[in-house]
């Protein structure tokens, strides 16, 4: 029997990278995003809908009836936590339901989550982390998403589900501004047209303290995994590279990658310090031939300075992955030489 996958959140970085390999396993794939699709594939269908509006989400998928999993990936931004809470838990329930509507064939729903379960954007929190540990001080989304996907198998759903909790994934996605890793590539390849050498802008106790990461390449593996594993249904899983770093090893090898010189830590806000230099990258856009993207479209400045000023350990355990028969992993510094290599390959950044 033919799988069909919905993505909803197609666009995001996540959603870009699961959807690159269902299709290379042979899925038919439907995309749903607020913006237009670009991808062009006779196995895929793109779908520009807002989740929030749950008259147009049924509508956009009345006209599958035959998708059998569903992977969500979206996030919404909002001004409040607990804002956050009810607009992100809207946008999975109008999907999920919106899919209902049009299949019978639902099978499974893989909810993407993240390190903010065990409240490590708050403070120190007890690592390793396991899946099992309880909850921090909510509103987190993650919370209210779980709790709906659980209450509603508890009401008779036919379909099972899982959630992956991935860190710091790494890939590269124009649009996604958040993503922090092609925050530092860009800070560095900024700071390199300057004639400055890269530096750790954040607080020296979270350049030496531990870190890991997920590529999300393996994270699309794992979702698939979980997806069609009958051992994994109705389970949630921490997933990582395998190993974990230390940004003062890891920006000195971005350095190098870079071809440029690591002068050490100078903490500063890069929201403050990066506010002017649109125009800089404008000028670099034209001077290397890049693809033109606004900086904006690149990059969350906010983003780095979150991450870079975790003071605290950052890991988590995945050895119940592990059981299910998962046992991907890669070197973060591959994770991250890779995407150095694809962001040069699109025209991202110069090429050193």
């Amino acid at each position: 029997m033919t799988r069909k996958a919905v993505i909803l959140g197609a666009e995001g970085l996540i959603g870009t990278y699961v959807r690159a390999e269902l299709l290379e396993q042979g899925w038919e794939v439907v995309g749903v995003a607020r913006r237009k699709p670009v991808l062009e594939h006779p196995r895929y269908t793109g779908v520009s809908v807002d989740l929030l509006d749950r008259e147009a989400a049924v509508s956009a998928l009345a006209a599958h009836p035959d998708v059998t999993h569903v992977f969500y990936s979206g996030f919404a931004w909002t001004s409040t936590k607990a804002e956050e809470c009810e607009v992100n838990l809207a946008m999975l329930a109008n999907g999920i339901e919106a899919v209902e509507a049009a299949s019978d064939r639902l099978e499974h729903v893989c909810l993407f989550e993240g390190g903010k379960w065990y409240g490590c954007h708050i403070g120190p929190f007890k690592t390793p982390a396991y899946e099992d540990d309880p909850r921090v001080m909510p509103p987190i989304f993650y919370y209210d998403q779980e709790d709906y996907l659980r209450r509603r198998q508890r009401d008779g759903a036919r379909w099972t589900w899982s959630a992956l909790r991935p860190e710091g994934v790494g890939g590269v996605a124009v649009g996604t501004p958040q993503n922090f890793l092609m925050v530092l590539v860009i800070y560095a390849s900024i700071a390199k047209e300057l004639g400055i050498p890269l530096r750790f802008p954040g607080a020296p106790e979270c350049r030496d303290a531990l870190y890991e990461m997920t590529d999300a390449r393996l994270l699309a593996r794992a979702a698939v995994h979980t997806s069609t594993t009958e051992a994994c249904h109705n389970e949630a899983f921490n997933v990582t590279n395998g190993d974990s770093f230390r940004w003062g090893q890891m920006f000195p090898y971005v350095a190098s990658l870079l071809k440029m010189e690591y002068a050490g830590t100078h903490t500063m806000s890069l929201v403050e310090m990066m506010a002017d230099k649109d125009d800089l990258w404008d000028q670099m856009v034209d001077k290397y031939g890049l693809a033109r993207n606004g900086l904006s479209d690149l990059v969350f400045w906010q983003a780095g300075d979150n991450i870079f000023n975790q003071t605290w350990d950052n890991l988590r355990s995945t050895i119940k992955l592990r059981k299910t028969g998962f046992h991907d992993c890669i070197d973060s510094r591959e994770m991250v030489r890779d995407v150095v290599q694809r962001m040069i390959d699109l025209r991202i950044i110069p090429a050193p």
